[in-house]
């Protein structure tokens, strides 16, 4: 070997070496970093400091690395230790970081993950709204992706949310919906968070003891768990109920014992709560200077790592104190402060509370206009807040869960009785015979009459025994007859409803499809055209809509209103008689500001302001605007989408609209804004106009979900837009009628045995 060869093998050596250990050295880093991001969020609710130390060496480690998957968890963690120490803007900058790189590499988890403690983020900073709109794309993802655990632990943020902004219908559906995912998936932890929730949530209306059931039952759950800090947290609820409840001892007894807790663990948020809750007990039994002190070191700790929780009570009862001490300037400095902090966190039992303080400290002052002024602002707030439908709906889902115990104990009723009237059929049958054989003895005793006339008198007796019997059993079948006449009668009785009811409902019917256009009106307007239009319940929430603008150009609408059979039938009325007084007397520029015009309407005529015993109802509608002559059209859409079927050859619908393809033809989906013709929580943003070129031979569907919602197939599972897209491609060379009977006869297929979920209908044309 000479000396240029050996150079060569020893640079090779030193070259494998070295990619060896840089190999082991990130194998090294990624289970290092790992152990730390593990321990960083052991320690974030107890030592945060040292938690964001932990987690910002791990960053320091992977920062540079192509790791992305391993990046997003140390983001995210990093998000979280600062989020438990309140620095939320450090939390916001770190957690959307690891949303966008999560988003980047397509991990659905951890986007999810994110979006969820972002918007616990701006739940605690007092953004509500924007809170409520990363929940809902939290929710949606956790849907997708069908992560049980995480979709309910959503849907119990949602319900928070609902619940401290007064939306309280909301809030109690989605934390029972949680309950109950967490029930059917036997998650403890969750049904013992999600029964803690609604326990916080009952409280917060006054219901105590149904607050009182939830967290014994969130109590108990967490002990078999072992889990201390759930623990904690139920025990802290039970402090507060107990309180609500007038059972003071208890209360403070209980609230002490946790406080205990939180000092040895270093829980200054828990902490800043049990000061709280002793101040105002202490207040409630007349011990103002220990309520003072505890109120005092409450707000001190709350400061030290700024939580803004209860911080309206805590000024509430600080004004309160000072009042009982005679010292009404300063109390009334307290309590103005209290209710600048509750409007700004929108928390309605904390208002109320608060107008009724005020209300009493004008009254000392001797300012009785403010004091009848503060008096009625709480009437209001408090009469808004409608605690009975809550728990209406709670005892239903109480007895939706015991349906089917219930429905099992009348099935085994049902076979008793059955087995009861069985026994009393072969007993009439026993006793046939022994009256047949007693007539036969008869007529032996007759016989033998003058041979046995000493027990003669025996044989008399045990006849008239046997017709005693019969005239019983007569009576009792008279009795039998008398009742099955009875239930004639009322069957008929019923059947004679029902059929006033149904008449009724047709007659319904036939108003309902006079209002809408007729066959000649459709064919002045449409070249060609189908409509598949399927009611659920006889009259309908689903029309559809033809006319003229006063412009000259053509209107083509279809709608899907708030539910089905006779209230989406009075919907559906309203739409259309709506729809023609705006094109009667209001001028129309373009599809997304006939709908902005149609939203105000049905907003004014539903008396619609957001509040919670408001009406909801409101209407889904695609909206399509065709100038015929310059070949132009404009489409506007409230959650409803126009399909367009062109030939594949021929100019695209829209540059950002993706088609589906096959066969020579394309069908392009141009989707509609995600809110309804009606009052929504996001605003009245303007709906958005869609503006493409008129081709010949271009076929557009308009189309309510009914269709595409419907159960079937062999997995029971819904048909789905996609799917429908790719029926439609397969017909685009029939005729519309024959496309119409194709569309059917697939969905009565597809449908077989189950019922149909909703109203359907389907609109096909040609211009």
């Amino acid at each position: 070997m000479n000396s240029t060869e050996f150079h060569r093998n020893i640079l090779l050596v030193l070259i494998l070496l070295t990619f060896s250990l840089s190999y082991s050295q990130a194998q090294s880093d990624t289970v290092r970093i790992g152990e730390m991001l593990q321990r960083a969020e052991v320690l974030r609710t107890t030592n945060p400091d040292s938690a964001i130390g932990l987690a910002i060496q791990a960053l320091n480690i992977i920062d540079g690395s192509d790791n992305k998957e391993l990046m997003v968890r140390v983001e995210h963690t990093l998000g979280n230790c600062y989020y438990s120490r309140n620095d939320f803007e450090l939390a916001l900058s770190h957690l959307k970081k690891s949303l966008q790189l999560a988003t980047e590499e397509g991990r659905k988890f951890w986007v999810a993950m994110n979006l969820n403690r972002i918007g616990n983020v701006y739940q605690l900073k007092s953004d509500y709204g924007s809170a409520l709109q990363a929940y809902t794309e939290a929710l949606n993802i956790n849907r997708s992706i069908d992560n049980k655990s995480q979709l309910a632990r959503t849907l119990v943020n949602i319900g928070t949310v609902y619940s401290i902004t007064g939306s309280y219908k909301e809030a109690i559906e989605n934390m029972l919906k949680a309950l109950e995912t967490y029930e059917q998936a036997k998650d403890y932890e969750g049904i013992a968070w999600a029964s803690l929730s609604i326990s916080r949530l009952f409280s917060r209306i006054d219901l105590y003891e149904k607050a009182l059931q939830y967290a014994e039952s969130s109590l108990t759950h967490y002990r078999q768990l072992s889990n201390i800090n759930g623990v904690t947290l139920a025990k802290t609820e039970l402090a507060n109920i107990y309180y609500h409840l007038g059972m003071y001892p208890k209360a403070k007894e209980m609230a002490t014992d946790v406080l205990a807790t939180n000092q040895q663990n270093q829980n200054i948020y828990g902490q800043a709560a049990n000061h709280l809750l002793l101040g105002i007990i202490n207040f409630e039994l007349g011990d103002y200077t220990s309520a003072k002190s505890n109120l005092l070191t409450s707000l001190e700790l709350k400061r030290q790592v700024n939580d803004s929780i209860d911080l309206a009570k805590l000024s509430r009862y600080l004004g309160e104190v000072n009042l009982k001490s005679g010292n009404v300037a300063a109390g009334l400095e307290s309590l103005e402060q209290a209710m600048r902090i509750a409007q700004r966190q929108r928390v309605l039992t904390d208002q109320r509370d608060i107008f009724l303080s005020l209300s009493q400290a004008y009254r000392l002052r001797g300012d009785y206009k403010k004091s009848l002024d503060y008096f009625t602002r709480y009437s209001a707030v408090k009469d808004s807040i409608n605690a009975s439908q809550i728990a209406r709906m709670e005892m239903q889902y109480d007895f939706d869960k015991r349906e089917r115990e219930q429905e099992l104990i009348s099935r085994q009723r049902e076979a008793i009785q059955q087995a009861k009237l069985e026994r009393q059929r072969m007993l009439t049958l026993f006793i046939s015979i022994a009256l047949l054989l007693a007539v036969a003895l008869a007529g032996v005793i007759f016989y033998f009459y003058r041979n046995k006339k000493k027990i003669n008198a025996l044989l008399v007796a045990q006849n008239q025994e046997i017709l005693r019997q019969k005239e019983e059993i007569e009576a009792q079948k008279e009795e039998i007859e008398s009742q099955r006449d009875l239930a004639e009668r009322q069957r008929d009785q019923i059947a004679g409803q029902q059929k006033q009811i149904t008449d009724s409902i047709r007659y319904a019917s036939r108003i309902q499809s006079a209002v809408m256009p007729r066959t000649d009106t459709l064919a002045t307007f449409l070249t060609d055209y189908f409509i598949y239009f399927q009611p659920k319940n006889i009259v309908s929430g689903d029309f559809f809509w033809v006319t003229r603008l006063n412009d000259g150009r053509i209107a083509i609408a279809v709608a899907d209103c708030t539910g089905h059979g006779v209230p989406g039938a009075f919907m559906s009325i309203l739409g259309i008689t709506l729809l023609k007084e705006i094109i009667a007397y209001q001028q129309v520029n373009t599809a997304g500001d006939l709908l902005d015009k149609l939203r105000q309407m049905v907003i004014a005529a539903l008396n619609q302001s957001g509040q919670v015993q408001d009406s909801h109802d409101g209407m889904d509608m695609g909206l399509l605007v065709v100038d015929a002559k310059g070949r132009k059209a404009e489409y506007a859409g409230a959650y409803m989408p126009l399909l367009v079927s062109r030939n594949s050859e021929l100019p695209e619908v829209s540059a950002g609209v993706q088609p589906e393809t096959a066969n020579g033809w394309s069908i392009y989906e141009i989707k509609g804004d995600k809110m309804p013709v009606g009052y929504h929580l996001a605003g009245e943003r303007p709906f958005t106009t869609h503006r493409f070129d008129l081709l010949s031979n271009d076929t557009f569907y308009l189309m309510s979900d009914g269709y595409t919602d419907q159960f079937g197939g062999a997995l029971n599972q819904k048909l789905m837009m996609v799917n429908f897209k790719k029926n439609l491609l397969g017909l685009q060379t029939l005729s519309l009628s024959r496309q119409n009977e194709e569309l059917q006869k697939q969905l009565i297929e597809f449908q077989g045995t189950q019922k149909q979920v909703d109203d359907i209908l389907v609109m096909g044309f040609r211009l």
